[in-house]
């Protein structure tokens, strides 16, 4: 990873142009990723070799697939993550995949968020990578303190030498160290019964000056220090040897060991016998948090935490001489540091080094991953749960979130008119439980909605949200609130909250969750209006069936009667007859038509001027010599509509007061036509307090209850298909509006609308 922290990602396709979509979609999933791309073969081994820090391949290539390149990458570079990009769920891709060392394997779903799924596994995979190349950088570094070391190190197992130092090969004469290993103990003098004494001490440290021989027979005397240590599967002695040299050789050894000391980029610090630290390099300083004169004197207790019974264990470490694992140290202003140790009792009588590394940051990593992993597959759990419905899903996972994020608040919620309303919650907040409702623009999800994006608040009070109508209203001192969007509009929010502020800002990872649950939200209810969709569609099928096999048979039975009758007498008024009830037949499924296709369903709703709908609508209905005249209120204004259908509505009811006011109510004969002339009927539409009416001078309304004339079928004319009146239901229905019949002051027909919104421009 680069140390600006952006990944160098390579994309592997055969296809060019798809490759260059890809690795366009990746980038725009993560801003932090840098894509090139390649073609399988020696050009994408090449920008390999180049450096970068993830491949991503696709499976299915022309001459090579992605487990062959993936074998091809890994015979160079083994530890470099490589992620498997495949169409398809293949078991066997998988395992063959898995086999060849793929570090992640990812299926190309086609869902709309499968390029952030892949951006986040591959963060992930560099992140792995890192850690595991830190802790190997971290063990060669503690190798190389000891090939380092001033004084020679040895260790001895089974009776030949299996480890040596720089140091060790210099003072034995020996060609290198490596050229020690191996080597029989008792080739060097004295040694072989230092560590025999070793394995007779035990587990107790062996210190005596002995006179040692260098592999060139030549004698000089130190002090051997040893003491028996596990060494893999065996038992070995380890023997430090410091020997009585001239004073030149003693300051050049010095010299060697503080630089190392000083140099080392662990911490190393000394302590005498009473645990107290007599020298420090400058990585401890940094460790601890201290100068190295604030540092020297102080115990090694003081950084212990309080319940740590540190006389235990330093009594332990002076009977055992070495000591590993791991400690929490706590620095003088109160942080505590996860740290690594390995120590060594006596290194210099009365001197014990020890070795720290500072695993908080590794640690907190790899906890992190734990945990989000742990997460993934609860979400996914829940999810997947075929047996559980949206409401409980929904509740888990707000749950989920919860536990995710640290707070106590969780909650969906749907926006409409400037109204958030919750949908459901989890948590004991008074104004955040399901069905509370708040103005939209008292409410944290304002900004949600008008950024378009995820929305975090670490501390409310400290980013100027005290004064704010949301602040006041719920007192939410930290709030992650994702938008929900279904169907191309937004529907609300998905949100966690607390009345407490944070100590830390969301981290990348839960604002990915949050993110998650949101568009889990979007699809689930998209799905769910869609299924409501397709229901309603089934249910106008059936409808429609059931009305085309029934109101077709009686003109159907008319025509054929009337038909006979002509084959018989030759009459021509049975075949004007017949006409007429084809004429019936030909307008039932016209309607009926229109009711299938439309149902209760209208387009968008925008203002619409009433007075022109009017206009058009009559225009459609009355010709130039139709006995019927118009009246439309000057007042009228604008309603919100969908304008086709509001037409439909209006051309029904300007047909019926045209049909049945130009014709004697008497007369059962059929009317060929709207322009009949016959008796004059004026039609006016006027506004009222809550929507407009239509209303007629003619005969007026059959006496008794008047909602039944809104019912299918029904129709007061021989030749009516009975579905004018029910259409016009249906169309006040879909706009959520209500429409009443009832008789006008004139004694003809009124039909009144009301619930209509008005719009911007409707006046009184």
């Amino acid at each position: 990873m680069d140390s600006d922290d952006t990944l160098a990602v390579l994309f592997v396709d055969d296809d060019a142009a798809r490759a260059a979509d890809a690795a366009a979609r990746l980038e725009a999933a993560d801003s932090r990723i840098a894509t090139r791309t390649a073609t399988a073969g020696d050009d994408a081994l090449a920008v390999v070799d180049a450096g970068v820090d993830c491949v991503v391949s696709r499976w299915a290539m022309a001459g090579v697939d992605g487990v062959e390149f993936l074998e091809a990458v890994r015979a160079s570079h083994p530890d470099l993550p490589f992620v498997l990009f495949a169409a398809d769920a293949d078991e066997s891709v998988a395992s063959d995949a898995v086999a060849a060392g793929v570090t992640e394997y990812v299926t190309d779903d086609r869902d709309a968020d499968r390029f952030a799924d892949l951006a986040r596994r591959v963060r992930i995979a560099v992140e792995r990578a890192d850690a595991t190349r830190d802790e190997r950088a971290d063990r060669e570094r503690v190798r190389c303190a000891l090939d380092g070391a001033p004084d020679p190190i040895l260790v001895a197992a089974d009776g030949a030498f299996t480890y040596a130092n720089a140091a060790a090969a210099d003072r034995l004469d020996a060609a290198d160290a490596d050229s020690l290993v191996g080597t029989a103990v008792a080739a060097v003098e004295e040694l072989d019964d230092a560590t025999t004494s070793a394995f007779d001490a035990a587990s107790d440290l062996d210190s005596a000056w002995r006179t040692l021989h260098t592999l060139t027979g030549e004698a000089f005397s130190a002090t051997v220090t040893t003491r028996v240590i596990p060494w893999g599967d065996r038992t070995g002695v380890v023997a430090i040897v410091r020997d009585a040299v001239g004073d030149d050789t003693r300051e050049h050894t010095q010299a060697r060991y503080r630089a190392t000391f000083e140099g080392a980029m662990d911490a190393m610090v000394v302590a005498d016998d009473d645990g107290r630290y007599i020298d420090a390099n400058e990585s401890a300083c940094e460790l601890f948090g201290l100068s190295r004169a604030e540092l020297l004197g102080r115990r090694v207790a003081e950084f212990a935490p309080d319940d740590y019974d540190f006389d235990d264990a330093w009594a332990d470490f002076e009977t055992n001489a070495t000591d590993s694992g791991s400690f929490p140290l706590v620095r003088p202003d109160g942080e505590r540091r996860l740290v690594e140790y390995a120590a060594t009792a006596n290194v210099v009588p009365g001197e014990h080094l020890s070795v720290l590394r500072d695993v908080t940051e590794r640690t907190r990593l790899q906890e992190a991953l734990q945990s989000e992993q742990a997460a993934l597959r609860e979400m996914y759990r829940i999810t997947a749960d075929r047996e559980a419905d949206f409401e409980t899903k929904l509740r888990d996972l707000l749950d989920l979130g919860c536990d995710i994020l640290d707070v106590p608040h969780g909650f969906l919620t749907e926006i409409e008119d400037g109204t958030q309303r919750v949908v459901e919650a989890r948590g004991d907040h008074p104004l955040l439980q399901p069905g509370d409702t708040c103005p939209l623009s008292d409410a944290y999800c304002r900004k949600t909605i008008t950024e378009d994006e995820l929305v975090t608040v670490q501390n409310a009070v400290a980013e100027g949200w005290s004064d704010d109508p949301a602040f006041e209203r719920f007192g939410l001192g930290c709030y992650a609130g994702a938008q929900v969007v279904v169907d191309g509009e937004t529907y609300g929010t998905f949100c966690f909250a607390d009345t407490d502020a944070r100590e830390e800002p969301f981290s990348e990872t839960e604002r990915t969750f949050v993110e998650l649950m949101a568009r889990w939200a979007s699809y689930e209810i998209e799905q769910r209006r869609a299924t409501e969709r397709l229901r309603r569609q089934n249910d106008r099928l059936e409808e429609f069936a059931s009305m085309v096999s029934h109101d077709l048979r009686s003109p159907l039975n008319v025509a054929r009667g009337f038909l006979d009758l002509a084959r018989e007498d030759g009459d021509p008024e049975h075949f004007d007859r017949a006409s007429d009830a084809l004429d019936r037949m030909e307008r039932i499924v016209s309607d009926v038509l229109y009711l299938a296709r439309e149902g209760e369903e209208i387009g968008d709703a925008e203002p619409v001027a009433l007075g022109d709908a009017v206009a058009r609508s009559w225009a459609a209905v009355a010709g130039d010599d139709t006995a019927a005249s118009l009246a439309v209120a000057d007042d009228l204004g604008d309603v919100v509509a969908d304008d086709d259908r509001l037409c439909q509505l209006l051309e029904n009811l300007f047909r019926n007061a045209v049909e049945h006011g130009s014709t004697d109510p008497a007369s059962q004969a059929r009317q060929d036509a709207v322009e009949h002339v016959g008796p004059h009927v004026t039609v006016r539409v006027v506004p009222t307090e809550d929507g407009f009416a239509v209303e007629d001078d003619g005969p007026g309304l059959p006496s008794g209850d008047h909602s039944d004339l809104f019912e299918r079928g029904v129709t007061t004319e021989d030749d009516g298909t009975g579905f004018g009146l029910y259409i016009v239901r249906k169309i006040a229905s879909a706009h959520g509006w209500t429409v009443e019949a009832t008789d006008s002051e004139s004694g003809g027909a009124r039909f009144e609308f009301s619930g209509v919104e008005r719009g911007a421009t409707a006046t009184r």
